[in-house]
């Protein structure tokens, strides 16, 4: 089970390869505020993908779930000590308190889930990972990673880390 943040949500339905996060996590757990900024607001601009987000809600592997008192708490102190939305604090929150692999991509939310002990993982690290897991071969892994630089910006260090790591596996 893993926590997903809005943007690694939104990328991969983009792309269409939101379903990887239970082919490869099994089930996705999201805060409410994730679900507004994806499904509601989603849903009132017409968003791209925003109906597979729903799809998985409905499937039942994406979960939207309430936060307790000391998860809410700790969203509110990170919101008073950083950058980050109310969106990337509620998901940090989330995964530090129930010891989940967060899937995050804002830089300084990752920094922060670092600093927390929290690991994570980025949506291009997900396509890695179902690389690895064989739910993607190696020209799916260089197709979904082309798609999704078109839908977020990737460092190309990022890109070609990611493609070096597969095509050394791969031999």
């Amino acid at each position: 089970m893993i926590v997903a943040d809005a943007s690694p949500l939104i990328a991969l339905a983009k792309i269409q390869r939101l379903r990887l996060l239970s082919d490869l996590y099994g089930e996705a757990v999201i805060g409410p505020v994730v679900k507004a900024e994806t499904i509601d607001a989603g849903r009132a601009v017409r968003a791209s993908g925003v109906e597979q987000i729903e799809a998985a809600v409905e499937d039942g592997w994406l979960r939207v779930v309430s936060l307790t008192a000391t998860e809410r708490g700790f969203m509110r102190r990170l919101t008073k000590r950083s950058r980050l939305d109310r969106g990337e604090a509620e998901s940090i929150a989330i995964a530090d308190s129930r010891r989940l692999l967060l899937i995050v991509d804002d830089k300084e939310a990752r920094s922060v889930a670092a600093t927390t002990g929290v690991q994570h993982v980025g949506t291009a690290g997900v396509l890695l990972e179902a690389f690895l897991r064989k739910r993607l071969d190696l020209d799916g892994l260089e197709a979904a990673v082309l798609d999704l630089s078109n839908v977020v910006w990737l460092s190309p260090a990022v890109v070609a880390e990611i493609l070096k790591r597969a095509r050394e596996t791969k031999q």
